[in-house]
Parts: structure tokens; sequence; C-alpha cells
């Protein structure tokens, strides 16, 4: 759903989401708190941060309801760059630290946090700065976020207290991003990219085992990019038998909660 002639921009929030194979974008009025426009693009030689702005850059110059002065624009950006980290054992000075044993990262790397304060949590990570400095050139000044950080809180904000741990599941065409979470208790997140149903099966299998969680018993939610017809659903089900869908309205507009749900942070 595009719309190239928005009327009041001022009064528009922009959300966009990237990734390195993808880029979303969705435009709220403020006003009258609906939806504008929203799009959602695969790019399918992107491997690096440099094709992915190349890519963006195309998105952009052929898109005109991008190339106006919003009343506030979010970026948020989904990679395997990240670390949550407890509030308690935080240091703003140890940043490098934090990321450096879960993920490859470069002296010149640009690395950031955001809070998640309803789990007292910190999720440190690393956004494109090639990206960023393209956005600011564009926009001026912008928020941005992880993705991870508006997964949990979105789950947070749709859940129930619940005594027994649920996993929630976010798909994207190429990855998946897991969360388990009990008593108010984060016990897993992670980002796992899949090429096949066999890949998205193992993972999610793989959390189980982790977690020592039943296949019988667990719910498990999902959301984004997946139906009941395909293929990954059908596998997934031949071994976890509690499964359901969240965001379904989100879903009708958007493959993706997370754009929506960065409007109202």
């Amino acid at each position: 759903m595009t719309n190239n002639n928005l009327v009041n921009p001022e009064n528009l929030i922009l959300s966009i989401q990237v990734s390195l194979d993808g880029f979303s974008f969705y435009i709220k009025d403020t006003v009258t708190n609906t939806l504008v426009a929203c799009q959602e693009y695969f790019f399918k030689n992107s491997g690096t941060p440099q094709k992915s702005l190349e890519e963006i850059q195309k998105v952009f110059s052929t898109t005109p309801s991008l190339n106006h002065t919003f009343k506030e624009v979010v970026v948020i950006y989904a990679n395997e760059l990240f670390a949550i980290v407890p509030k308690v054992m935080f240091n703003e000075q140890n940043l490098t630290d934090y990321l450096k044993f879960n993920t490859k990262i470069l002296k010149t790397d640009f690395i950031v946090y955001d809070e998640i304060e309803e789990l007292d949590l910190i999720n440190v990570y690393v956004p494109y700065a090639n990206i960023n400095n393209f956005f600011f050139d564009h926009f001026g000044t912008f928020t941005y976020y992880h993705s991870q950080s508006i997964l949990i809180k979105n789950i947070l904000s749709q859940t129930s207290s619940t005594d027994n741990a649920e996993i929630f599941i976010q798909v994207s065409p190429q990855a998946i991003d897991l969360i388990s979470y009990q008593k108010k208790k984060l016990l897993l997140n992670n980002h796992f990219k899949y090429e096949t149903p066999n890949d998205f099966v193992y993972y999610i299998l793989f959390c189980f085992e982790q977690l020592q969680l039943s296949t019988e018993t667990t719910k498990l939610w999902l959301n984004g990019s997946i139906t009941e017809e395909d293929a990954t659903y059908k596998l997934i089900y031949e071994y976890v038998r509690d499964i359901a869908f969240y965001s379904s309205e989100s879903n009708k507009i958007l493959k993706n909660s997370f754009l929506q749900y960065s409007i109202s942070l």
C-alpha cells in the first residue's frame, strides 16, 4: 500500500525498518490515528551495509512519499549485532565487551543501546552507521532503536501474565526473531537466519531443547511472514502442537509488527 501524494506531512510519523535484506516503512497520521501508507521491499543480492544502502537509496529515489518533512521519523535496525544485558550488570563504558563474545564487530563500529525498562534490561547493538548517516542527511533529527527492543516491548504489551513459559517468533523471509518469556522474565532472545523450512524448524526446536520446554504443552506464538499454508508452518506443526498467531490485525496491513508498535513508543 503506497500513497505518494501525502496531505499535511507535518502531522505524520514515518517508521522505517532496515535490515541487510530488506526495507519497510509505515506512515501514520497522528491527527486521525490512521494508516496513510506502508510498503515492504526485499533485497535479493544485498549482503553488506553498503549494498543495502544502495538499495535503500533506490527506494527513496522512486518513492515520493518518503521525501517529505515529517513530524517524527523512527528507524528500526534489524540485525544479529546485539546483546541483551541485565541492567544491574550494565556499564556504559563496556559496550564493546558485551558484543565481542556474541558477534563479530569492528573497531570502527558505532555501538549504542536501548533501555527495556519493563524488564530492567539493556539491549546493546550496532546500527548501520552509513545508513544512519543517509537518514540524517535526508531527514535531519530522527530516533532509532533495535528491532529486538521493539519486539520485546510489543510482546509485553500484548501478553497477559502467565506462570508458563511461552515462545514468540517474528518471522521474516530469511530470518526469525525468537523470544521466550515467563513471569516478567526474559528466558531467551535470539535472531536466526534460515534458508529452508528445515533450518526454520531446527532453530525453534533447538530453543525448546535449551530451555527444556515441552513441545506438546508450551505455547508457540507466530507473527510476520508466515501463514498456516506455508511449508514452514506445516513442518513445525509436526513437532510443536500448541501454535497460535498474534498481532493478526497488524498482519493484515503489514507483516511486521515492529513498525506499527514503534510509532506508539
